[in-house]
């Protein structure tokens, strides 16, 4: 089981692993136990890394995430651990029928649109959150006639403005992106964890994406990042420091409150006793426990 610590690394260093600890060797030493890291962040492309750190890393359960020049996420290496039941639940995904699959991206989809929906009622957009509502209430099996799109599009206007676009390349949307890029990191990692394959999505199917089932699954998570983007600081340096902490958000789940990993984890549980047919739906997740908790 991974830590609860993210370390965001954005120096010049030499990480190297001794004594169950990450050693961090810049103009002093600092140490750092590799049962407390939950996730790595190298930041800077000036860091080396020794093997046998990523190998101690990844025996703990632990992300580790390589940023690029920009100090954008490029890569991440997820660990794989031997589940005690994996062989017997990849046959079952590889089985998973096209119906199946359709069901639960129709779910997913819903309780998607339900968090955006929460969000934007959260910030008094009654109007808006009535409209994605019934775009909720439309939702077919795999999400035929694109509902999310349709919302998404609403929501996205309402919270950054009319002009606002996902493809466009700014500070916001460089803050999505770093939260999208650690919720797929997330994801992938309990996933595998869970004795599933990452790369074998339900709706997404990309040749090149090696987590394909992350991308699926994480998508009602999204609003957790979205609302730290509309409070980041006026210091972009600091940008990326404000959307680390969806890690450490409060949800509510299962009647309950759950730290972050946890939450994802009740989740993705959930998820697979659905795909098992134990189960008729899936948890919903609550807004946070309250705004100073992220």
């Amino acid at each position: 089981m991974a830590g609860f610590r993210t370390i965001v690394i954005n120096k010049r260093c030499k990480l190297d692993s001794l004594l169950g600890s990450m050693v961090i060797r810049s103009v002093k030493e600092e140490r750092v136990h590799i049962s407390e890291i939950e996730t790595l962040i190298i930041e800077s492309t000036a860091v080396a890394l020794t093997a046998a750190l990523v190998t101690d890393l990844s025996e703990a359960g632990a992300n580790i995430i390589f940023c690029d020049r920009k100090h954008l996420p490029s890569s991440v290496f997820t660990p794989v651990h031997a589940h005690y039941s994996a062989a017997k639940n990849i046959r079952e995904q590889i089985a998973w029928s096209e119906e199946l699959k359709a069901q639960c991206w129709k779910l997913v989809v819903k309780e998607k649109i339900r968090q955006q929906a929460l969000h934007l009622a959260h910030h008094g957009k009654k109007s808006e959150h009535n409209l994605l509502m019934a775009y909720r209430k439309e939702v077919l099996d795999g999400d035929s006639d694109n509902r999310e799109a349709h919302a998404a599009a609403a929501y996205f206007r309402t919270l950054f403005g009319a002009n606002f676009s996902r493809n466009n390349s700014d500070s916001v949307n460089n803050a999505l992106n770093y939260g999208y890029t650690l919720l797929t990191a997330t994801f992938a990692r309990e996933i595998s964890a869970c004795g599933y394959i990452p790369e074998l999505g339900i709706f997404h199917r990309g040749m090149e994406n090696a987590f394909n089932l992350a991308s699926d699954l994480m998508e009602p998570f999204r609003p957790a990042v979205d609302r730290l983007a509309m409070m980041l600081p006026e210091e972009e340096e600091s940008h990326k420091r404000s959307i680390l902490r969806v890690l450490n958000s409060q949800l509510e789940i299962n009647g309950g409150n759950q730290s972050f990993i946890p939450a994802v984890r009740i989740y993705l549980h959930r998820i697979f006793r659905f795909m098992r047919g134990e189960v008729e739906d899936i948890f919903t997740l609550g807004i946070p426990v309250s705004a100073a908790e992220i």
